[in-house]
């Protein structure tokens, strides 16, 4: 059986990244023709299809999902090693940062470090990405050089650090005509009408907490994000459950007053990750770097 080589793999990682062999070949400077027969090789040596196509894309096998985990790392190890610089200068460069984030991160995190990077690295470009099933994979293959969040499925292949730990607090308008002081009771909680958030982690912690104990909130509304959970309280009799250091955000800019949540509810660490194949880079670590010093254990 021969040996795969790195052109082989390339070919392997820009098909199951397009999901089409004419668009591997394109970026890869080869004829169709060329990468069907090396795609053959391939197949040949695993004995596997691989991909399977499927109207006009060629769909992934169980073994090729397996197979692109390592293999994306050892794409991302050539590519580093191609494009190494020697030195980062970040109040010389330009380079294009993509981060992968939630909604409270944009509110919480995001001003401060364009503050930061105005000061100290005006031509640093950022593009911020929400996190999403395929934010993993987008990392592994270099469209993604940073996540910040609460992701526990990021595992194999991935570097991590804790920046700090968040935890639920309550917020309603000032002038709540049955919430008069920053007391708030169990009782209290159930009984008033509640705007929720059922794309995040706290939904799930929040609702796994009130169903052990046998409560049920009214919810008068849902949102798709935290986005527009403050301007919803300010102009109703609803409270929301909301992480700690958004509540203080919102806190600066509307008519809200924060409560202490009557219930334990879990806390949980945000944290940044990165891939494997981007941890040496210099400019990497130095994005690291500040983020680390501007969030680790926010006051």
């Amino acid at each position: 059986m021969f040996k795969l080589d790195s052109k082989l793999l390339e070919i392997f990682y820009y098909i199951y990244k397009y999901k089409n062999v004419s668009a591997a070949a394109e970026t890869l400077g080869l004829s169709q023709p060329a990468v069907s027969n090396c795609l053959n090789k391939i197949r040949t040596h695993f004995n596997d299809p691989l991909f399977l196509r499927v109207g006009n894309e060629m769909v992934p096998t169980e073994l090729a999902k397996q197979l692109f985990s390592p293999i994306s790392e050892i794409i991302g190890k050539i590519e580093s090693v191609n494009n190494f610089k020697v030195d980062f200068t970040p109040n010389q460069s330009d380079q294009l940062f993509s981060i992968a984030m939630t909604d409270v991160s944009h509110l919480v995190l995001l001003p401060k470090l364009a503050k930061y990077l105005k000061q100290y690295a005006p031509s640093i470009r950022l593009k911020v990405r929400p996190i999403s099933r395929e934010t993993s994979y987008q990392m592994a293959n270099g469209e993604i050089d940073l996540a910040i969040g609460f992701l526990p499925e990021f595992d194999q292949g991935f570097y991590q650090q804790q920046l700090f730990s968040q935890y639920y607090v309550v917020i309603s308008r000032k002038d709540h005509p049955r919430i008069q002081s920053d007391h708030l009771d169990i009782e209290t909680y159930i009984r008033e009408s509640h705007v929720d958030v059922d794309t995040s982690i706290g939904h799930y912690h929040i609702e796994n907490e009130l169903i052990s104990r046998g409560l049920k909130r009214n919810i008068l509304m849902t949102l798709p994000s935290y986005l527009g959970v403050g301007l919803v309280v300010q102009e109703t009799d609803a409270i929301a459950t909301i992480p700690y250091y958004l509540s203080e955000v919102l806190l600066s800019r509307g008519n809200l007053k924060i409560l202490q949540a009557p219930l334990d509810f879990p806390t949980y660490p945000v944290r940044q990750y990165w891939h494997t194949s981007c941890h040496h880079q210099s400019s990497n670590q130095w994005l690291r770097k500040v983020i680390f010093d501007l969030f680790s254990e926010l006051p």
